[in-house]
């Protein structure tokens, strides 16, 4: 009987160290993004298997994006309050119903174009294969869907949201309210 014990925890703390070497092995990627400086690309350098200039190239141009898109993303949540007023305001589609529309659609068009530039620029630092790879996942998954990477499905602006650096990484499907880009 002790002897039979003895086998069952041995294999329990046998199989227990087993499960925590494969966790970290699985997880030390992640767990190596999480601590770098900007985590919510780290997904590129692996993706794409980056060298660290093209990496930095990169992030230098996503931060400089990020100023960009914010800014655009400010400006669509101002349109998308001013639309939703026009058309809580008016019984019909009136001209400022009509001006309101033609004001949030020109933003959101705006906020679309800067993300393709976006994502023409960073799939210059790639090479051929994986930018039309690049350039593919974006289009699909950013673009088309319309996500706009700072505003919540509310239509509130939250200065802190990542979502859109890692396209794909949500688990809900887009909706058109999440907006453009």
């Amino acid at each position: 009987m002790n002897r039979n014990l003895a086998i069952v925890l041995l294999s329990a703390a046998l199989l227990s160290c087993l499960y925590f070497c494969v966790y970290r092995w699985i997880t030390a990627d992640t767990a190596i993004a999480m601590k770098s400086e900007r985590p919510e690309l780290e997904w590129l350098r692996y993706e794409y298997d980056l060298s660290d200039q093209q990496f930095s190239t990169i992030r230098a141009m996503h931060e400089t994006h990020d100023v960009v898109c914010r800014k655009l993303c400010k400006e669509l949540v101002v349109a998308q309050k001013r639309l939703d007023t026009a058309i809580a305001e008016h019984p019909g589609l009136t001209p400022e119903v009509k001006e309101a529309l033609a004001a949030w659609t020109a933003q959101r068009e705006r906020c679309r174009e800067a993300t393709i530039a976006h994502m023409y620029d960073v799939s210059s630092v790639l090479n051929v294969n994986d930018a039309a790879r690049y350039r593919e996942r974006i289009f699909r998954n950013l673009i088309v869907p319309g996500r706009m990477p700072h505003v919540g499905k509310n239509g509130e602006f939250h200065e802190d949201l990542i979502e859109h650096a890692a396209p794909g990484s949500v688990d809900s499907a887009p909706s058109e309210n999440d907006g453009p880009e």
